[in-house]
Formats: C-alpha cells, structure tokens, sequence
C-alpha cells in the first residue's frame, strides 16, 4: 500500500497522468471546434446534409430550425423537417410543416402528403385530395414516394369502398406504364379482393393467379386465395394456399412497413387461426 502510495506522487505518474488527461482533452476539443464550426460557420448545404443525415436527433431539429430561420421560403427545408416529425408520430407537427411546404411548392411536395395520408393516417379521402390535385399540376405521370400516382388513387378509393373508381384508375395505372414489367404484381391481388368483396370469386381467383403467375413470392396473393377458397367451401384448396402463404411470411415475402399497417396487410396469426378451424 505504501508503495502504491509512493507511485501516485512520483513523477513518473505524473507523466503518465498527464498524458492521460492530454489523450482525453484532445478528441474533446477537436469535437467542440467542429461542433463550433457546423453550427455557426458551415454552409447551408452542409448543415443540410447533416440534418438529414441525422434525422430524428436533437441535432437535426437544431439545424432545421436554423436552416428555416435563415430561408423561411426554402420547401425543401420545410419538407425534409417534417420527415422525421411523421415517423415518430408526431402528425400535427409534420402536417403543419408539409403544409408549409406545399404552399411554396405544391408540385414538389404533394405527393408526399398524400402518401403520408393515406398510408399513415389512412385519411383516403384527403390523400386524393391531394394526389388529384399533384395530377392536374403536373404534364407527366407523377410516382409519389416511388410508385405511380393512378395505383395510389386505386389503393385509396379502394380504402373508401368505391370500388367502382378504384377500378377505373387502376386500369388507368396500367395504361401510364408503357413497359408491361412496371406493373405492380400485387396491383392484381387488390383487384381480386375487390371481386371476391363482391362475391364474383371466379373472377377473383383469376386476378390472384395473374399475381402469382408474375411473381410467385407474394404471400398476400396467397391468403386472399385462400380466403376465397375458404368463402367457397374449398377446404382443402383453403388449406393449401394458407400454409403457402405462411411460408412466404416466414421467409419475409411479405408487403409490410416497418412504421405502419400496409394496405390489405395480412398476418401470420390470422392464418394460424384460420387454419385451426379449418
């Protein structure tokens, strides 16, 4: 103990104290300048970029409250910021944002709202609202968050139970797409479902094949399959179709959000119960 005792007054550990404490300030202070330099002297662009970079933290929201202070009539700040308000939930505060956003910039950012409407809060209603005004704007076929503007109409007038003008504007989607392999798969799955809610399942199970028949891996296809089957008094045929589609389940084959029920989504604990009643 004495020895330990003499060692932390030696000069030798003073050195090595001494180091220490130069290894750790050094990283700190490389940080604070660089913190210094993002907040108050980088450019627009860089503080950005690392807004969006870090999407959902403290500092993304510091920077687009900073960005926004500095370009209130910038959309695409307004835009971006909402993001991360709409992932976590926070809708009122991501809406006002959009909203700012499209009354600088409609055509840039419609379309975005409409998807956050219909997918996230399931407000059909508005989400056409929105996409039918984005299509009167617009010369060319708008792809909204990725996919074609008349398939998100279809899903959405399909949500409100007018099947009618989901139909039209599905076969409107297939019409915009020039090349055949554009056309979503699971497009037909929807189509079959709304066949098979009026009870012409004939035709049904003629769209849910079409889906299969292009691509094989979609499990919904499967369970509204099975469904009709079931509705049928097709047991076995029932049965069949259930345990594929939970094999694609289980191998991750499955239209799914990780922040949100997808449309018409199905759910392996549904099939299992299906099945023990079978």
């Amino acid at each position: 103990m004495e020895k330990l005792k003499t060692f932390f007054k030696s000069k030798t550990w003073r050195i090595i104290w001494g180091t220490v404490k130069l290894l750790i300030s050094i990283p700190i202070f490389c940080i604070s300048i660089l913190t210094i330099y993002l907040f108050f002297f980088s450019s627009k662009k860089q503080r950005f970029d690392i807004a969006e970079m870090f999407q959902g933290s403290f500092l993304s929201d510091y920077m687009f409250d900073r960005l926004l202070k500095s370009e209130p009539k910038n959309s695409k700040f307004w835009w971006e910021s909402s993001v991360a308000y709409n992932k976590r939930g926070d809708f009122n505060e991501g809406m006002r944002r959009l909203n700012k956003a499209n009354s600088l910039n409609a055509t840039d950012h419609l379309g975005y709202t409409g998807w956050i409407k219909y997918t996230k809060l399931k407000d059909y209603e508005n989400a056409l609202k929105d996409l039918h005004r984005l299509d009167k704007l617009s010369n060319v076929v708008e792809y909204p968050w990725g996919e074609n503007i008349y398939f998100q109409m279809g899903i959405c007038y399909q949500g409100l139970g007018d099947y009618d003008s989901a139909i039209v504007y599905y076969d409107k989607f297939i019409a915009s797409e020039k090349n055949p392999n554009n056309i979503y798969p699971r497009m037909y799955t929807y189509r079959g479902k709304i066949e098979a809610d009026r009870k012409n399942y004939p035709k049904a199970l003629e769209f849910y094949n079409k889906t299969i028949g292009l691509d094989k891996n979609i499990a919904e296809a499967y369970y509204y399959k099975a469904e009709t089957y079931r509705l049928t008094n097709q047991k076995d045929s029932a049965k069949v179709n259930y345990n594929k589609s939970l094999d694609l389940i289980r191998n991750n084959y499955k239209n799914q959000d990780a922040y949100d029920e997808v449309f018409l989504e199905i759910y392996d604990t549904e099939i299992y119960e299906k099945l023990k009643n079978q």
